[in-house]
């Protein structure tokens, strides 16, 4: 069994969603995993939407830890603050056992520290040695090359953003409608939200697939790189993309 920490600012309905469908399909018996801990940075009443969170995590029993980033670095200021948060965090995660941690919508970038620390995933919407930057700075890029294909990828977190060694991908093409239709009118903007209406239909299922890999130990996770059974380094990452389109051509999938 996958022993998961899950972490998250949560301060989007897509981060409550994410945590919604991993747990069901925990429940259902398609991902063989608990989740031993939610991380946050931060605390109840500093947001409407995280605190709908935290009310879904206490209603599933599931151990919380609640450290607010915005309180330590007004009270603690310092160049050095995102390693002194980190620690604390690191202290209260120790309490729990974890396998990984999937970061799931957190929004602050992590320290070194906490890197080498524990085994962090983060999800990134382009494929390995593609865009980097937030998902609309991605899209935008692609909109605006003439990408072919894109993709999105689960990474280990590193103190390199956006660039830590690849687990899983999935590609899919950038051809046929309604994108041939959007260059020929040369509408960069909406070509680029076609993008990642595409794209983000295919994250769910990617994350998915991706804990069951690690669960069967088709994946394995160590000192900062990932391996497939054999031990051998996923240079590139496991290409999870038919299994993939599979979920989404699955009866009932939520893609």
């Amino acid at each position: 069994m996958l022993r998961l920490g899950w972490m998250s600012t949560a301060r989007g309905e897509g981060s409550f969603a994410l945590l919604r469908f991993v747990c069901e399909n925990i429940d259902a018996g398609h991902l063989d995993a608990r989740i031993s801990v939610v991380i946050s940075n931060r605390e109840p009443g500093e947001a409407a939407q995280t605190d709908r969170y935290f009310e879904y995590v206490r209603s599933r029993g599931l151990p919380l830890i609640c450290e607010s980033s915005t309180k330590f670095r007004r009270t603690a200021p310092g160049d050095d603050w995102r390693t002194r948060f980190d620690r604390i965090l690191a202290s209260r995660i120790e309490q729990y056992d974890v396998d990984v941690i999937f970061m799931a919508g957190y929004m602050l970038i992590v320290s070194d520290f906490l890197c080498t620390r524990f085994p962090l995933l983060n999800l990134h919407p382009a494929l390995p040695g593609g865009p980097r930057g937030t998902w609309k700075e991605v899209m935008d890029e692609l909109a605006h090359t003439g990408a072919t294909h894109t993709g999105a990828m689960i990474h280990v977190a590193t103190p390199v953003l956006d660039r830590g060694p690849t687990v899983s991908y999935f590609s899919f093409p950038l051809k046929g409608e309604p994108f041939d239709s959007l260059r020929e009118a040369a509408d960069t903007a909406g070509l680029a939200a076609a993008i990642r209406a595409e794209e983000l239909r295919r994250e769910f299922p990617l994350i998915l697939t991706t804990l069951r890999a690690l669960a069967a130990g088709r994946i394995v996770i160590s000192s900062l790189h990932a391996y497939d059974e054999a031990g051998r380094t996923l240079d590139r990452g496991m290409d999870l993309s038919a299994e993939v389109e599979r979920q989404l051509d699955a009866p009932g999938s939520d893609g």
